[in-house]
């Protein structure tokens, strides 16, 4: 009855705005911003993310819309979508916030996303993980930071590379340290209910997401989703969030959910396996005949398999249900193109621009029709706008330096050539075309500066790529009472807690 009370507290005073300041007693931001970027490295070099411009523009909008009503935020934040099944979310120091499309094909709206969303925003708002580590003074930064990656890594993507970046970083009592507390989990909870109430969001939405995921325990049985492991919950919490709903004293909230159900069907169709992807998206069809995201993504999907006349049979009935819709018609432009009709294609994709002017699938898709049909000055007018757009899109770089290379203009053709590699971490062409570039940019000095940095990070990359190597083997060099080198100084192994080892 006490923990009642304690929470419904706790609620009026969320609800109210009173929430506390973070503690100031903590690791400095700059610390926690460095420990972030060396757990990032080591994140994105081992979970392969979603590259969709559609499915990342959308998880981008919908964090601004949230970041909106997150006061005295740390960090700005920056989201990826990591191309793995598994019902998971994280954040990192620094801002980084990763949602897996698992988790995001489990939910059912927006607004369940938001509360996710708005969830890993509250960790880093209130620095949990930045408290977390304060407890473990003893243990330096940059060993932290190792274990950070390896803790949200482990049992993730392998459990194999979890273990390899924890080994010899920290004795596993600080792992323990590290694990958000039940108040944290809490905290973070009411941080995310008043922010997405405040960005419009239902407040009932929030409780329904966290329910779901719980649910799923039951569901699974033993193999428990990772969500659960890394973000405990229980009975009290799902109370403290019924409760919150029940106190909340705000107006009615609606929103639109058409755009959640086209980005959760593309990411069935474009990233889940494909059996999968067919089962699942036939089972909606026929759930629900009139719905036209199914239908969607069974077009979407055809074209993933290069069956394209299957593909424009599906395009052709949602051009019924989506009459005159820019992704309709869009998904029409592309299948044409890839069937070789280009002058078809084109007049769609024309279309489509005319819709969405910076779309970055329409404008990919349109240098390449110009580019097909021999237009290459209006092939790379196009693919320039969507360069100055995203200047890490490897197709439309790839594509601007064929275009420009057919125009005899060798030495930009290089340089793009170059950044697409880069990009494709083909790191040996990246060399040629970029040494290329310098060579043949001596009348374009910015362009030739350009290629100099690139070839300048590359360097940087490598060397940065090497030290965290050396930093796996050696952290992974058997015991000395195994193998003792008498060339290296004597220390005392980690003694495992369990005789077992684990």
């Amino acid at each position: 009855m006490a923990q009642r009370l304690l929470c419904l507290l706790l609620c009026l005073v969320l609800l109210g705005g009173l929430l506390p300041p973070p503690a100031s007693a903590l690791i400095s931001l700059e610390e926690e911003r460095k420990m972030g970027e060396e757990a990032y490295a080591e994140v994105i070099a081992a979970i392969p993310l979603v590259d969709d411009p559609d499915i990342v523009d959308y998880v981008r909008n919908l964090a601004k819309r949230l970041e909106a009503y997150v006061p005295d935020k740390p960090f700005p934040f920056t989201v990826y979508v990591a191309d793995v099944g598994q019902m998971n979310a994280f954040a990192i120091p620094g801002g980084y916030i990763f949602m897996y499309r698992g988790m995001m094909t489990a939910l059912e709206s927006e607004a369940e996303l938001a509360g996710v969303l708005a969830h890993e925003m509250g960790h880093v708002w209130r620095r949990h993980i930045a408290k977390r580590i304060e407890k473990s003074k003893s243990t330096n930064l940059a060993s932290i930071a190792g274990l950070l990656a390896g803790l949200v890594l482990g049992g993730m993507v392998s459990p194999a590379l979890g273990q390899a970046l924890t080994m010899g970083s920290v004795a596993g009592g600080v792992q323990q340290q590290l694990a958000f507390s039940r108040e944290d989990e809490q905290e973070a909870d009411w941080a995310a209910f008043k922010t997405m109430t405040s960005a419009g969001y239902p407040p009932r939405e929030m409780e329904r997401s966290f329910q779901r995921i719980w649910k799923t325990e039951d569901y699974m049985g033993g193999n428990t989703p990772v969500y659960l492991r890394t973000h405990p919950t229980g009975p009290q919490r799902m109370e403290a969030m019924a409760d919150m709903t029940r106190t909340w004293k705000g107006k009615p909230l609606h929103y639109d959910n058409s755009e959640f159900l086209r980005i959760q069907t593309r990411l069935i169709a474009l990233y889940d396996p494909e059996p999968q992807a067919e089962k699942l998206l036939t089972n909606r069809r026929l759930s629900d005949p009139n719905s036209p995201y199914p239908i969607y993504g069974l077009a979407l999907l055809n074209m993933r398999r290069h069956r394209y006349e299957s593909a424009l049979q599906f395009l052709e009935r949602l051009g019924k249900l989506w009459p005159d819709n820019v992704y309709q018609i869009r998904a029409e432009g592309v299948c044409r193109l890839l069937m070789g009709q280009d002058a078809k294609a084109e007049a769609l994709l024309e279309r489509t621009l005319a819709k969405r002017p910076d779309d970055q699938d329409t404008l990919l898709a349109l240098g390449q029709a110009y580019q097909r049909q021999g237009r290459l000055n209006e092939s790379v007018k196009v693919l320039r706008r969507l360069v100055a757009q995203d200047e890490t899109n490897q197709a439309a770089l790839y594509e601007l330096g064929i275009s420009l290379g057919r125009l005899g203009q060798v030495g930009e053709a290089s340089l793009y050539l170059g950044l697409s590699f880069v990009q494709r971490h083909n790191y040996r062409s990246a060399q040629y075309h970029l040494s290329r570039a310098v060579n043949n940019l001596a009348d374009k000095p910015e362009l030739q500066a350009k290629a100099k940095q690139a070839l300048e990070q590359m360097d940087v990359n490598a060397r940065l790529k090497r030290k965290r190597q050396a930093k796996k083997e050696d952290e992974q060099r058997p015991s000395p009472f195994v193998n003792y080198d008498l060339d290296r100084p004597y220390t005392l192994p980690l003694i495992p807690a369990h005789p077992s080892g684990r």
